[in-house]
């Protein structure tokens, strides 16, 4: 429950509110706007059209949002005297995350039609906003040569995507492809909309409602540049050549365009479409391996085996060579990665290629912090010595 700090509720509102020796004094003006979130509490979900900006006083907000895997994970956080929702509150664009508060947080909700007197009570608050706009944009380099693309649209128009969106599932946001220039919108999957029921060992989850794994790439509907959102905008001009020389290639995969809902076809032709994209974008092992790997899971769930099992194949060896080659993982992505060599080996009948790799998790994997990594690694191990024995306990 969410309790509001009026002046007349505290004796001293400003030393109930500041709880920080580094917030300026003003802000304890501002009490009438302060809220108590208990731990937990959504403060604003993913794809909300605000009407007020936040300030953190005291606690901590985590930002979420449905991650590649389809898993919600948090990927940034504000603390106290940092602003949240400010970008959506002032340009009128949708939330990109959820913000929940992490633990008791005193949180400052400002209405934008009452920032001007918010501000008088407290400028610094108006600096710290305007501070927070001032990062210029990238100026977009534009090719001399005749064969790249030019601006394919007008600023400021915007291709619509076609049809209702369920918005119990869906939000919509807008990109500018880097590739041809196009602005168009493209459906997101809300964070409240997921709803797993069960994960195979290979982290392939199933859901009930929507599944989010679906949606994690990025279609533009012009070109059919695909990405994952995370990186759709990190190309520079050698590659934008590449990936627009390409574009007749693409086209024809394309078919229709791939920013509203999608069906298990369209999931198809958008991995399709990713795997070209980031070959062209020289992804590496690491990349390259995820998406075989979602590849792969789309085959499952259309129950083909043989295209699956061809796609695993695929999978596995980028898997091997991310580990064995690509110096940027992190301990945790390496082992990873090791875990789903022996995972993968094991759905292609070859138990004698995947106990090593499982073996090397169990002995390198840090029992504090990836105990349960270990756990399935000794789990697929199990179903390895069974495989060997001539049993079958079947993958899930």
């Amino acid at each position: 429950m969410i309790e509001v700090f009026a002046g007349s509720q505290c004796a001293s509102p400003r030393g109930s509110l500041l709880m920080s020796g580094h917030l300026p004094d003003s802000y304890g003006r501002l009490a009438s706007y302060a809220h108590r979130h208990a731990a937990g509490v959504v403060v604003y979900e993913q794809g909300a059209s605000l009407d007020r900006f936040f300030v953190v006083l005291r606690g901590r907000l985590d930002f979420e949002v449905v991650a590649e895997s389809g898993d919600t994970e948090v990927v940034a956080q504000a603390f106290p005297g940092d602003l949240a929702g400010h970008v959506a509150a002032f340009t009128g664009r949708p939330t990109s995350a959820s913000a929940r508060a992490s633990g008791e947080s005193v949180i400052l909700a400002v209405p934008v039609d009452r920032a001007i007197d918010a501000f008088r009570e407290a400028p610094e608050l108006a600096l710290l906003l305007v501070r927070s706009f001032a990062e210029p944009d990238r100026p977009r380099q534009v090719p001399a040569e005749d064969d790249l693309p030019p601006a394919s649209v007008v600023e400021g128009d915007v291709l619509r995507v076609k049809g209702e969106v369920n918005e119990a599932f869906f939000f919509l946001d807008t990109v500018v492809c880097p590739v041809d220039g196009t602005h168009f919108e493209f459906v997101r999957v809300r964070t409240r909309a997921v709803r797993p029921t069960a994960r195979d060992t290979d982290f392939h989850v199933r859901y009930t409602s929507v599944d989010p794994t679906r949606y994690s790439v990025v279609v533009c509907p012009s070109c059919g540049y695909a990405s994952y959102l995370d990186d759709f905008g990190d190309v520079d001009e050698e590659i934008r050549g590449r990936l627009w020389a390409d574009r007749a290639a693409r086209l024809p995969l394309l078919g229709h365009p791939l920013s509203g809902e999608r069906t298990t076809q369209d999931a198809v032709t958008v991995m399709d479409l990713a795997i070209r994209c980031y070959d062209l974008r020289g992804g590496g092992p690491s990349r390259e391996a995820v998406l075989f790997h979602r590849r792969a899971w789309v085959e499952r769930e259309a129950g083909n085996r043989v295209a699956e099992a061809e796609w695993l194949r695929r999978a596995r060896e980028a898997y091997r060579g991310a580990f064995e080659q690509d110096s940027r993982l992190t301990d945790d992505s390496a082992l990873r990665a090791a875990y789903l060599v022996g995972d993968i080996s094991l759905r292609l009948d070859e138990p004698n290629e995947g106990a090593p790799w499982l073996e090397t998790v169990i002995r390198r994997a840090d029992s504090k912090t990836q105990s349960g990594l270990i756990r399935m690694a000794r789990d697929r191990l199990h179903d390895a010595r069974i495989q060997l024995r001539g049993g079958d306990r079947a993958a899930s």
